[in-house]
């Protein structure tokens, strides 16, 4: 047994617990399938108490993940701290298998509430976008211990009870060129040009994504993509010619001023040219600025609604 596998022989889960947590991956426990894993959702029984945990069981043989791979995975994972990145409780190697068992975000993934405006408001949406930049943040700041994250997508930014944004960090170990496979709506252009990825940058560009589809209120292709950039290039954030690709009913919600900023920061992030794309930085403190202008407008407009 290698030095890795001591270190995590606390978080190993025995292939017999997952079975009967998931009562042998059951359809009715499935949440997702397809790309490199099938997602189950369980309860665990782990030091005496009943978890509701969520199973990422990797396909086998999974392209570019060998043991090695996700046992380093796995090492990274457990030790990501942040209260908006979601926590792993152990995984299984039995029997060939690769699966990583975290807990359960039981409002599923931003991408699930994306077309959905009574479901999350637009304030909420820019909480969630605020809380998936400091996860990104933090793997930025820490990316000399962890290095780079390759896998950003609306599907990865889950939501706890409270609607907090929690991202599912999955692809530090595994070649970049595998995770881009699946993700190509995310992936940075100048990685499709070039082969080489920009790290940092490449996150920000991935990012910029799902900035833009909480903004349009639908899940993006590379058409949207480059659509929304063109006509952002053309109109200047001017007032009042977003509404096109923008969602009617979050619209309504919006303060002006609060949309100005998020859609700046969105158009900036999606720059074909990785120089031109702010840092992480920077993104948190725009989305931050944005989250706080709308609550302000919020908070008068019901002050207005009491004085009438």
């Amino acid at each position: 047994m290698s030095s890795l596998e001591t270190d995590l022989a606390p978080l190993r889960i025995p292939f017999e617990d997952i079975l009967l947590a998931t009562n042998d991956f059951a359809e009715e426990n499935r949440l997702d399938e397809g790309g490199i894993a099938d997602v189950y959702k369980g309860l665990l029984l782990r030091s005496e108490v009943w978890m509701d945990v969520v199973i990422r069981r990797f396909c086998r043989p999974c392209p570019g993940l060998g043991k090695i791979h996700f046992l380093r995975e796995i090492h990274t994972l457990y030790h990501l701290k942040h209260r908006n990145i979601v926590s792993i409780v152990g995984f299984c190697d039995e029997n060939d298998e690769m699966m990583i068992i975290m807990e359960h975000a039981v409002n599923g993934s931003l991408e699930k509430h994306l077309s959905d405006p009574t479901t999350l408001t637009w304030s909420q949406r820019l909480h969630i976008c605020v809380g998936a930049a400091l996860a990104l943040r933090y793997i930025h700041t820490n990316i000399n211990h962890f290095g780079s994250h390759h896998d950003i997508k609306s599907s990865k930014i889950l939501l706890d009870k409270d609607w907090e944004a929690k991202v599912f960090c999955f692809g530090f170990h595994v070649s970049h060129r595998v995770v881009f496979h699946y993700t190509s709506t995310y992936t940075d252009p100048d990685y499709i040009k070039t082969g080489t990825t920009g790290k940092k940058k490449s996150n920000v560009y991935s990012l910029g994504v799902i900035l833009l589809e909480v903004l349009c209120g639908s899940k993006a292709t590379m058409e949207v993509v480059n659509q929304y950039a063109s006509q952002m290039e053309e109109i200047h954030y001017e007032e009042g010619k977003l509404d096109d690709i923008i969602d009617l009913n979050l619209r309504k919600q919006m303060c002006t001023h609060s949309l100005s900023i998020f859609s700046e920061t969105a158009y900036k992030c999606v720059k074909e040219q990785p120089y031109k794309r702010p840092d992480i930085n920077q993104v948190v403190e725009s989305l931050k600025e944005a989250l706080e202008l709308q609550l302000k407008h919020e908070n008068l407009v019901r002050l207005r609604v009491i004085v009438v």
